[in-house]
């Protein structure tokens, strides 16, 4: 996985994820349904890059439904730190129910950051 990625909240995953495979010849990667088979996450691989969709306004999602920049660091609680030292917005690091330990930073220009750092891969409940 790269460090920074495309954090996308789409009104619909399967269409948002269909209209990048035909559009742009994305492909599947990790697609996690919820509870009731609906695609909840899914990331969409072009070359290096990925694309990862999550229902706009899901706020069981690392950015509560909105877009975002996705980011993987070794230490989530110490980039956490780093970043409000900074003077960044920074929610308390989580351990999610997706395996990921999150921290959402918000810079001065009003962009969401998720720090994250992988733990293990679960499937929504």
């Amino acid at each position: 996985m790269q460090t920074v990625n495309t954090y996308l909240a789409v009104a619909n995953v399967n269409a948002s994820m269909e209209f990048l495979e035909r559009a742009f010849a994305f492909t599947r990667g990790v697609v996690l349904p919820d509870a009731d088979g609906q695609v909840r996450y899914a990331e969409m691989r072009h070359g290096e890059s990925v694309i990862m969709l999550v229902r706009r306004g899901d706020s069981a999602t690392a950015s509560g439904g909105a877009a975002a920049l996705y980011t993987y660091v070794n230490d989530v609680d110490r980039a956490a730190a780093d970043a409000r030292k900074a003077g960044a917005g920074v929610t308390d690091a989580e351990d999610q129910a997706w395996g990921d330990r999150t921290s959402v930073v918000t810079d001065p220009d009003g962009y969401r950051w998720v720090l994250a750092t992988f733990k293990k891969l679960a499937p929504f409940t």
